[in-house]
Formats: C-alpha cells, sequence, structure tokens
C-alpha cells in the first residue's frame, strides 16, 4: 500500500461541508497512550468472574455481582470453594480441568455449565500472574446459536470465495461481506493499518442505521497503544451491550488491589470507558472487533457493530475468529503478492541496466545512458547522473544551479546512499522545486561529488478522514487527569497534503541499491583496466627506451674503455703511480658499466622477442648449460646432482636456459660451504615444479622479493664475485612469460631452493 498519505504538514487546512479554517496544533497524546485497559479492576455485566488460588482452587476474588447470578454475595464466596456455586460432581469436573492450566495462555473454553441456581454459563479460564480467572458468561435465552457443522460449512465457504480474490482490496470487500451475512451485524467494515498509526476504511457492508465510511481515515488516537497491545493480546474482542455498568470487583486479600489484577486475556474484562464513549458516540450499542496479524504485529481489523445489543454464542465467535486468522493469511499474501510482482518488474528492469553495462564496449558512454534507461524501468519523472562537475539528465529534473548545490548539500551526507519523500523540509532550495524534486533518492558513485539522482515530484492530494481527528480536551472527573473526549462527529472532514511525493518502496530502494553497488563495482573495473593499458603502454615505451638507451651507450663506452687501455699501455714511464691507478679505474668502471647495460639489454629484450615455443627435453637443455658453466664449477669443485631424469616440455630453449643459467650460476657464487652441492629437479604434484638447490649462505626471508629486483644486490659490489644483480629480474620475467612463477624457499646459512612452475597449458611429457 502507498503509505505517502501518512504524512500531514504542521498547519494543514481543514474543509468541512465548505466551511473553512485552520486547525489548532496537535495535542499530546500520551496520556491516552498510558491508559492501563487490561487492569479495569472491573467486568461486564453479563457475567461472573472468580479469581481463585492456583494451589487449593480457593476463590480470592469475586464479581460484585454475584447474588444476582449464583443467589451468593460475592463476600460469603470469598475463601470458599466452588462447591459454593456447583454440585459436586460439575465442582469436580471444573477443577480437573483447572488443573490443567499451568502456563498463561489465551483463555481456555471448559465447557457450558448449570450452577445450582439453575443458570447456564460458558466457562473459560486461564492463568494471570499467580491466579486463576474463571469466567462465566451467562446464556441468554434468546440466543439463537449456529451449528457448529453448519457454521464451519459456511466459514469454509468464505475461505473460498476469499481465496479466489484477485487483490487484497478486493478480498477485504469480500470478507465484510461474508462476515456482515453470518454474524447479522449492521455494519461491518475492513480497515487497513497505515504507516503513521492511522487506519483507513477499505471495505463496507453497511445498513442504513449507520453512515458509511468508506475510505475514510481515523487518526492514530482512535486506537491508542494500549487498545493496540490488546488487538494483540485478545484477537476478538466482543461487547454484546456497550450500554452499561462496569460490575467491579471484589478481593478476599485487603492488601491486594483489584487494580493490580491484569484481565487483559478475559472474555468478560470491562472495556475502557474512553473506548465505549466512542463507540457509543458512532451509535453503536454492540461490538466485535477481529484482529488481522502479520508477524505479530497489527495489520487490520474487522469491525462489526450494530444499533442494539446483539448476543453472540462462544461458538459462533470461535468460529469468526478462525475466519479471521485465516482471512488475515490470504489477504497479506495477496498484498506481498502484488508488491512482488511490482518488485518483480524493478528488479528486471534494473537487470537489464546492469547486464548493459556490463557488456558495454565503452563504459563511460555507456554509464552516459543511465539516466534515459531509470526514467523507463522505475516510476520517477527525472533522473540525471552527477560527474565531473557536469549533469547527463532525462525527463524533468531541477535547474543546474539548484542540483549543484543539493551535490554540495549530499556530500555532507554521512549515508552514501540518501532517500526521502520530502526533500523540502530537509534541503530548503528544494522548496523551489516542489514540481520536480519532492521525492529524491540519491546514490554516491565511486567518488564524493559523483552521484545518481531519480526524482518524483509533490503529490498534492486530499484525505478524507471520518470527522475532525483533532480532539478537543477535558478534565476527566474520575482521575481529575487532561483526557481526550471521544470525537462525536464522524461526517467528512477533507484535507489537503502537500509537500511530500509519492513514498518510494522498499523494493524501489533495494533496486537502487544493488544498481549502485554494481556501478561502483564496474567503475573499479574500468579504472584497473585504464590503468593497466597505460601501465602496459608506459612499460613498452621503458622498454623500448631501456633497449635503445643501452645498445646506443656500448660505443661510446667501448671508446672510452678502449681509449684508457691505449693509454695504459703506452704510458712507459710518462705517468706517475697515481694517474696509473687513474686510468686502471676508468678500464674498471667502464667494464662494470658495460656489464650492467649488457644485463638492462638482456632485460629489456626479455619481453620483446616473441616466445619460440617447442618441444624441450630438460636434460639436453641443462646438459648445456652445465657445460657452459664447466669452467666455473670446477673450480670451485661444485658437485651436480641431478636425482631422476628431467622430463620433456614445450617452452622457449633460449629463455629456459637463461633461467637455469642464472639459478646454477648463483648457487656456485654464493657459497661459501667447504663441499658445495646443487640439486637439479622436479615436482610433479600439486603442479610441475621445478627447482634448483643449494646449500650456500642462503637468503633472509625479508629479501625474499627483493632480490627478483634488478641491480638489487644484498651485499658489496665486490663481494662472491661482483656481478651486476640483474640474473633473477631477468630469470623471472622468462617465467612471467611462460605463464609461471618464480619463488624461493630459504634458511640462512644453510641453502636456498628456487622453485619455478610453466603454464599448465603447455606440453609436457614425463621422463621414462
Amino acid at each position: 500500500m502507498d503509505n505517502s498519505e501518512a504524512s500531514v504538514l504542521p498547519s494543514p487546512t481543514w474543509a468541512n461541508q465548505g466551511d473553512n479554517r485552520i486547525s489548532r496544533q496537535p495535542v499530546d497524546l500520551t496520556n491516552c497512550d498510558r491508559e492501563p485497559v487490561q487492569f479495569p479492576g472491573a467486568i461486564m455485566p453479563q457475567g461472573v468472574l472468580l479469581i481463585l488460588s492456583l494451589s487449593d482452587f480457593r476463590i480470592q476474588g469475586a464479581s460484585a455481582n454475584t447474588v444476582s447470578w449464583f443467589g451468593t454475595d460475592a463476600a460469603q464466596l470469598l475463601h470458599g470453594q466452588l462447591d459454593l456455586i456447583f454440585t459436586p460432581n460439575l465442582r469436580q469436573v471444573l477443577e480437573t480441568s483447572l488443573a490443567l492450566i499451568t502456563q498463561p495462555q489465551q483463555p481456555r473454553y471448559l465447557g457450558s455449565f448449570l450452577t445450582l441456581q439453575d443458570c447456564r454459563f460458558d466457562v473459560f479460564a486461564h492463568r494471570s500472574g499467580d491466579v486463576l480467572i474463571v469466567e462465566f458468561e451467562a446464556l441468554a435465552d434468546d440466543m439463537v446459536e449456529t451449528g457448529p457443522a453448519l457454521r464451519m460449512a459456511e466459514i469454509t465457504d468464505c475461505i473460498n470465495l476469499l481465496r479466489g480474490a484477485e487483490t487484497w482490496q478486493a478480498g477485504m470487500a469480500i470478507g465484510v461481506r461474508e462476515l456482515q451475512r453470518m454474524t447479522g451485524f449492521d455494519s461491518v467494515v475492513g480497515a487497513r493499518f497505515l504507516a503513521d498509526g492511522s487506519f483507513q476504511v477499505v471495505a463496507e457492508a453497511c445498513e442504513v442505521s449507520f453512515p458509511s465510511v468508506l475510505d475514510k481515515r481515523f487518526p492514530r488516537s482512535d486506537i491508542p497503544e494500549p487498545a493496540r497491545r490488546q488487538m494483540l493480546l485478545m484477537p476478538l474482542q466482543y461487547a454484546q451491550n456497550l450500554d452499561y455498568e462496569p460490575v467491579a470487583l471484589v478481593m478476599a486479600d485487603q492488601v491486594r488491589d483489584t487494580l493490580q489484577i491484569d484481565l487483559g486475556a478475559a472474555v468478560l474484562r470491562s472495556i475502557s470507558p474512553m473506548c465505549r464513549r466512542f463507540y457509543k458516540n458512532m451509535g453503536v450499542h454492540s461490538r466485535m472487533v477481529m484482529t488481522l496479524v502479520d508477524k505479530g504485529k497489527l495489520w487490520g481489523f474487522f469491525s462489526c457493530k450494530n444499533a442494539t445489543p446483539r448476543p453472540v454464542a462462544y461458538s459462533d465467535r470461535l468460529a469468526f475468529k478462525l475466519f479471521a486468522e485465516m482471512s488475515a493469511l490470504l489477504l497479506v499474501e495477496k498484498e506481498q503478492a502484488g508488491q512482488f510482482q511490482a518488485a518483480l518488474q524493478v528488479k528486471h528492469g534494473i537487470s537489464q541496466i546492469t547486464a548493459k553495462l556490463t557488456a558495454a564496449e565503452a563504459f563511460p558512454e555507456a554509464l552516459g545512458q543511465l539516466p534515459e534507461q531509470l526514467l523507463h524501468h522505475l516510476d520517477v519523472t527525472g533522473a540525471a547522473l552527477f560527474r565531473e562537475g557536469q549533469i547527463i539528465s532525462a525527463g524533468i529534473i531541477p535547474e543546474m544551479t539548484v542540483i549543484q548545490a543539493l551535490i554540495f548539500w549530499l556530500d555532507g551526507q554521512e549515508k552514501p546512499f540518501f532517500i526521502t519523500d520530502r526533500l523540502p523540509t530537509l534541503f530548503a532550495d528544494a522548496a523551489q522545486c516542489q514540481a520536480q524534486a519532492t521525492g529524491l533518492i540519491a546514490a554516491r558513485l565511486m567518488t564524493p561529488r559523483q552521484y545518481l539522482l531519480v526524482f518524483r515530484p509533490e503529490l498534492v492530494h486530499e484525505v478524507k478522514w471520518a470527522g475532525d481527528p483533532q480532539k478537543n480536551l477535558e478534565i476527566d472527573v474520575l482521575s481529575g487527569e487532561e483526557r481526550f473526549t471521544p470525537r462525536g462527529s464522524f461526517e467528512l472532514w477533507k484535507q489537503e497534503v502537500r509537500g511530500t511525493a509519492r513514498a518510494w518502496q522498499d523494493y524501489e530502494a533495494d533496486a537502487l541499491t544493488d544498481l549502485q553497488r554494481e556501478v561502483i563495482q564496474l567503475q573499479y573495473i574500468e579504472i584497473q583496466r585504464t590503468l593497466q593499458v597505460r601501465l602496459a603502454q608506459s612499460n613498452l615505451e621503458l622498454e623500448g627506451f631501456a633497449y635503445i638507451v643501452s645498445h646506443d651507450l656500448q660505443e661510446p663506452l667501448r671508446g672510452i674503455g678502449n681509449f684508457a687501455q691505449i693509454l695504459l699501455d703506452s704510458a712507459g714511464g710518462q705517468f706517475g703511480q697515481q694517474e696509473l691507478n687513474w686510468l686502471t679505474t676508468i678500464l674498471n668502471l667502464s667494464g662494470r658499466m658495460s656489464g650492467q647495460i649488457n644485463a638492462l639489454l638482456q632485460y629489456s629484450r626479455a619481453n620483446q622477442l616473441p616466445l619460440a615455443v617447442q618441444l624441450v627435453d630438460i636434460n639436453l637443455l641443462v646438459g648445456g648449460v652445465l657445460e657452459d658453466l664447466s669452467a666455473s664449477i670446477k673450480h670451485t669443485a661444485t658437485q651436480i646432482a641431478i636425482p631422476r631424469a628431467l622430463p620433456t616440455l614445450s617452452c622457449d630453449p633460449i629463455r629456459l636456459a637463461s633461467v637455469y643459467s642464472n639459478l646454477i650460476s648463483n648457487a656456485i657464487k654464493y657459497n661459501d660451504s667447504a663441499e658445495k652441492r646443487i640439486e637439479i629437479g622436479y615436482l610433479e604434484k600439486p603442479a610441475l615444479t621445478f627447482f634448483v638447490r643449494d646449500n650456500g649462505i642462503g637468503i633472509p626471508e625479508k629479501f625474499h622479493q627483493a632480490v627478483f629486483t634488478i641491480f638489487r644486490r644484498l651485499h658489496g659490489r665486490d663481494d662472491y664475485g661482483g656481478g651486476t644483480g640483474a640474473g633473477l629480474a631477468i630469470a623471472r620475467r622468462h617465467i612471467e612469460q611462460h605463464g609461471g612463477s618464480i619463488w624461493l624457499e630459504s634458511v640462512p646459512g644453510q641453502g636456498t631452493t628456487f622453485y619455478f612452475t610453466l603454464s599448465p597449458g603447455l606440453a609436457f611429457i614425463a621422463a621414462s
């Protein structure tokens, strides 16, 4: 249900049959909300109430009218037993039933009993605190009771009719029509509670004795909070005759106040004087209310009213209660089904929008189409995308200056998702554009000043009230405090409501929240894609630059080295020792720089040349590498172990040979053990993994990633034979080009194992 009518301006305009005036300011309703309706200390006069002890069922209290029904004064019954009222056999039957009531619950029907005075009663009992409440409702001589089988057949037929209704409103109309036929009451109405606590009559079956209240709204104060709790506690409340004098309770224990006895679940509980006066002002003398509940909360109710007292048998009331419970299930289901269909349609529309965004080749352009798509799939009159200080819009939206001020204001809000149906009351600048932006949903996107906005205009509408909902005050002579007087007029009052848009539904907010989340995710993906493209381009440019620089530097560097060598060779006795040292240093530096340039050249060329993949026997490849390093291996007396034959697989043999060459030469170089050992092998599980293991100096864990950085050395430039510090960086680049990865495990002082994998898609033949 659209609950936008639930909001009322501070100073609404009222009209009563053409008479215009300004209403008074709202009056505090808290005194009505504090009324102890569950503790009236009295009952209705069509029966008797007894208060019994839990242990021995002794009478602890009684209503003051026992002499009228039982022939015995209440004072004489106190401290007595039930045999003062019933025969010994009936007393035993009653006490046996009472013994089964051990927990607080709805009143249990114990049956129909005849007293010693030959008066027949329907008897109910329930536990209230530390006592038992036993009620005796007199059976009227003229009461007509429908047979249980016939009544249940009627209820079944009514439920089938209601089940066939297309909407919950149509179901409510069927419910009140069938209830009036079954109950015989002059008027039956069906009402639905609104978000602000007021309630509206949505269906009516009325005789001429009552004026119509169809489509009229009643203020929240007409059912104060205690009465609402009572509606949940007692889903069916019945009063045979509202024009009665309450019957007080009398207690045997003078310490216990009758107003402390909770009668909330009592069938005969005396109704609040305010409630009785309210109904009497409507001309009602008998009423029956059946609550419609959804998940423990008030959803609506059926209200049956009669202009004269009307007795209704308990069996019939039980059947009507069952009908109301079944009706609530069906009506709520139909309301939710309608909402589900609307939600499904909105969700489907948002899904289509998201799919287009995801599939778009040019995301920024696709994002710019969002406002037009939202206008098509949502019940809004305007939509806008604000980004980079510009607006892309569709439909009717506020002026640019207003939106810019709105964006600045939204940046100050804590929540990234803002929703309201009364924007002008929160954002002053919106007052000038209520026709475009009274309702707003603002979804903040990836950055602050980037928003997706949807708008709804002001919904000026008329609310029909059943009488003036503003109650006048009078002094309650019983309590001495100010209380509201129930309204005496229920004639049509019209209220014009301004300042609100049609209320946003939960499923609309959920759908836009989903869209917000998807757009932000796609924005991050787009940024990541853009950065990757830029990074790839930058890397290509850097590699090209490195190649050109390293290649072009070699010639002048060779010239410097050659001239230094010529000077050194032809110096004879012309130079002193200092000059000779300088020339030697120039030669060493130019040689070291040449090595670094060569390493940089290899590193840059590693990505520029495509892979030349072919089937390679790794045994032969490693054998070739070991042969190239044979002089170093022999000089250092390094032991090389290959425990099992290596496999054959598809790879670029030149690049893989470079990997093995760097790993093996490093294993030889960074090893100060007396007996140097290197093991070359592979693992088959969990994936094909090659390794080179040594017993060298090891690498501290904090440097496990740093060693793969080009020109990063962990030791002095001349320690362990020197070097450029580019070997592992080049090896990693070769491995990554194969779609694999490289890592290490090491214990300082005990050795290092380098592991690497290649792409699992490469052909692999295990060694035989």
